[in-house]
């Protein structure tokens, strides 16, 4: 089982599977609300899921929507370390959009430049 929460933890969730992959975005959007290089998120099936307080939902681009905590603002797609096997991010997507002054590491994960070939995942 896996499970995640927001930095104030009035939000929690629990999956009866691991996450299927993790991604590391690189695009403005998701640099601007990590305040960082990039984000990773952390993809489950669905039904999997399941939300012991419903997030609250904002469409941030034609292509995303994103959940986060009323009361701290926390996104709602970061892991809880636990005893679950978390996987090794695979895939590093919008590199078009990546900060100048960051340094993708060598590790082995794929290379995307845009969110054309996100679909692909």
């Amino acid at each position: 089982m896996s499970s995640g929460s927001c930095a104030c933890h009035y939000i929690t969730y629990t999956s009866s599977t691991p996450p299927t992959c993790l991604v590391n975005c690189h695009c403005t959007t998701c640099r601007k609300q990590a305040g960082a290089a990039y984000q990773t998120w952390a993809f489950f099936a669905t039904d999997d899921i399941r939300w012991d307080v419903n997030p609250t939902e904002r469409q941030s681009t034609n292509a995303a929507t994103r959940s986060f905590c009323p009361k701290c603002g926390s996104t709602l797609r970061t892991l809880d370390e636990g005893k679950t096997q978390i996987p090794l991010p695979s895939h590093h997507i919008f590199l078009s959009e990546k900060a100048s002054w960051f340094e993708l590491p060598e590790d082995g994960a794929k290379r995307w430049d845009k969110f054309g070939e996100y679909d692909k995942l």
